[in-house]
């Protein structure tokens, strides 16, 4: 057994006990991935790694990306094989041969710029001011002909209308996150609502209701009106006194409203808009890197549709009755500018919707043009319903020649020196005018009493004439007779 004899290995010997001879060596890997020798301890490189690291360990040691990342280093694998990042930046994800570290992207919300959020409030508070000012302009003047013939209550309710569209700019600017929490090591979404949506979620349904009811209450207010100068001339014509008061034609503006109210309930519960988040785009990892928040619904198209034939039906059938008017003369009813309201909504709507989808990816941009809508339906409602009467008032000269633009002056006083002395020209003039009428009708009149005397004196003379000529026939006839 002590004898020697060659092997593959070299010269092999065994002991008494029978225990090879031949020097062996243990060889390990170490944490660098290097081949260090254990044993013996006279050859030995390194220390001997004790216990063995499991295998996810070994594993990411070997296979997987923690170490280095785009050439520079990025972590250092842990026991249970996942990957110890050195950046705070970065986070550890998978384990054992996928173990790596990855930084989660800063991703793009595409917020509406508040530059841009600025812009749209000053527009709603453009046509709140023109809608309170019209109201109380209304109220003021009130017992002018050209606003009593207009009906104030329903010059009102155009300027509440109008307000309530102009309202729901300020929704259109409400946004939020994902519809639920983002986990921030992870960046994934979680299980968790985001309690914050819920307020985005009731802005997202506000804008229909704001605009489709304050759509309603304006148009079915100017289609009373009409409807209702309708129904006074129909009975002129057969030569009928009819006085048609609001309770007639506030039917017709309760039966529109309701009709709306009842679609847009239904719509709010059954599949109500709410706030979705869309993925444009991610990175190697998975990570979005840009993403877009809008309000969605799946069955929004069904209501959506009723809606707008509801209006469209509207606001045909009041350019028809605006047609059928159309001889009536425009200080009693406003035919043509209620023709010219809807055929500008109906051009600003072809105009827009193509331009809705060409930029539904673009935040800012969809923002802008919806905001930019709302504001011209309600303004140009607002400028051409109420413009016209402003001007008929202040600017205008009636029949008479005499300027209405005093309504704006506190007192004679506040007057120019070259508006006084115009002043006094025309009622110089037209005090010389009335002379004159008043002395052409008192010659009239004297001569017109001349006659009528000058008639009298002529019959009373025949009359005396024909009564001496009856007594001189009478004495006549008594002469003869006794003779």
């Amino acid at each position: 057994a002590s004898q020697e004899f060659s092997t593959l290995y070299g010269l092999l010997s065994f002991d008494a006990n029978g225990q090879s001879q031949a020097p062996s060596l243990h060889l390990q890997y170490d944490k660098d991935l290097e081949v260090q020798t254990v044993y013996p301890i006279e050859f030995r490189s390194a220390e001997l790694v004790y216990p063995m690291p499991t295998w996810d360990a070994r594993d990411c040691n070997m296979l997987s990306n923690c170490i280095t990342l785009t050439g520079g280093e990025a972590g250092v694998c842990q026991e249970d094989g996942t990957c110890k990042c050195d950046s705070e930046d970065a986070i550890s994800s998978g384990v054992g041969s996928s173990a790596k570290c990855v930084y989660i992207p800063n991703e793009d919300l595409t917020y509406v710029p508040t530059s841009l959020l600025v812009v749209g409030y000053i527009l709603f508070g453009i046509q709140a001011f023109l809608s309170l000012a019209c109201t109380v302009w209304t109220v003021h003047f009130c017992k002018r002909r050209v606003v009593k013939a207009s009906q104030p209550l329903f010059l009102c309710l155009v300027a509440f209308g109008t307000f309530l569209m102009s309202l729901s700019i300020i929704p259109v600017g409400i946004q939020g996150e994902y519809l639920y929490y983002v986990d921030p090591l992870t960046g994934m979404q979680t299980d968790e609502p985001n309690t914050d949506i819920r307020s985005v979620n009731a802005a997202c349904m506000a804008l229909p209701w704001l605009f489709s009811m304050g759509f309603a209450v304006t148009f079915s207010a100017l289609f009373a009106k009409i409807w209702r100068i309708k129904l006074v001339f129909q009975a002129a014509r057969t030569f009928v006194r009819r006085q048609v008061g609001v309770k007639d034609v506030a039917s017709i503006m309760v039966a529109v409203i309701v009709l709306q109210a009842i679609v847009l309930i239904a719509w709010n519960i059954a599949d109500p808009l709410v706030w979705q988040r869309e993925v444009l785009s991610s990175d190697d990892n998975g990570y979005p890197t840009k993403s877009i928040g809008t309000c969605s619904s799946n069955k929004g198209l069904a209501f959506l549709i009723p809606l707008t034939v509801i209006d469209a039906l509207m606001l045909f059938y009041a350019l028809y009755l605006c047609f059928i008017t159309r001889k009536i003369s425009d200080e009693y009813q406003e035919g043509t500018w209620i023709t010219a309201s809807v055929l500008s909504i109906i051009q600003i709507l072809v105009l827009s919707i193509p331009i809705l989808v060409i930029v539904e990816n673009d935040n800012s941009a969809s923002y802008f043009v919806r905001v930019a809508v709302i504001f011209l339906v309600s303004s140009t409602v607002t400028m051409l319903i109420f413009f016209p009467k402003i001007y008929r008032i202040h600017f205008c000269r009636d029949q008479a020649g005499r300027s209405r633009r005093t309504g704006f002056v506190a007192n004679p006083g506040q007057l120019s020196s070259v508006e006084t002395r115009d002043s006094m020209q025309r009622v110089s003039i037209e005090s010389d005018r009335a002379k004159r009428f008043s002395a052409q009708s008192d010659n009239s009149v004297s001569a017109i009493a001349k006659r009528v005397a000058f008639q009298v004196d002529s019959q009373m003379t025949k009359n005396s004439d024909t009564k001496n000529e009856s007594e001189i026939k009478t004495k006549a006839t008594s002469q003869n007779s006794e003779v």
